[in-house]
């Protein structure tokens, strides 16, 4: 039996500049209960925006504060202090921030409870020092294959219509990530082994 519900492109101990986003692709289209029961439990700081899309697809997004809303949601660990950043900006407790990521895959675990998830996508925020990823990460990339039949006619769509959608940008970050990854594993191109 496999330890991981689904696959989750960027799962593990995340670092957040201004803001943050989390999107779902269900594997079906979830009831309006679902939705409802998915959408009362998002992390807190994740509610600035909740946007369906496509009927199965879910965007989750704080405001451009995180880091005050993270100090507002979550207590800090003894000694473990926010601090102001050498560009002025607010910054929470790295204590706090863990507690917002296990948040997040607490609340995924959740929705897969009420609606099975296809899969769930982080972005790595690079201005913050982007994300050690975990072995669900890890897991999650060599998924890509199994997933490219429902993926690849997404891409597509948004070349044919010429729009970006929230399943777009998601699929697309997947797909960055993959080659990130596959980048740090693989030996060199030409050496006859398969690429993304």
């Amino acid at each position: 039996m496999n330890e991981f519900p689904f696959p989750f492109f960027g799962a593990g101990e995340a670092k957040y500049y201004m803001w943050a986003e989390v999107h779902v692709r269900f594997e079906r289209e979830p009831s309006s209960y679902q939705r409802t029961a998915i959408e009362s439990s998002c992390p807190g700081p994740l509610q600035d925006t909740i946007d369906w899309s496509e009927g199965r697809q879910l965007v989750v997004a704080s405001g451009l504060f995180l880091h005050g809303a993270l100090a507002r949601a979550y207590p800090a660990k003894s000694g473990d202090e926010d601090y102001l950043g050498d560009d002025g900006w607010f910054y929470a407790a790295v204590s706090r921030v863990e507690r917002f990521n296990s948040a997040i895959e607490s609340w995924l675990g959740y929705a897969n409870d009420h609606c099975p998830v296809m899969m769930a996508y982080r972005g790595e925020d690079s201005d913050s020092g982007g994300t050690e990823f975990s072995r669900w990460h890890e897991w999650s990339v060599t998924q890509l294959p199994r997933l490219m039949p429902e993926l690849e006619p997404i891409l597509a769509e948004s070349i044919a219509t010429r729009q970006q959608t929230h399943a777009t940008h998601m699929v697309r970050g997947v797909m960055s990530m993959a080659r990130r990854s596959r980048a740090k594993t693989s030996p060199a191109p030409g050496s006859g082994a398969p690429m993304f």
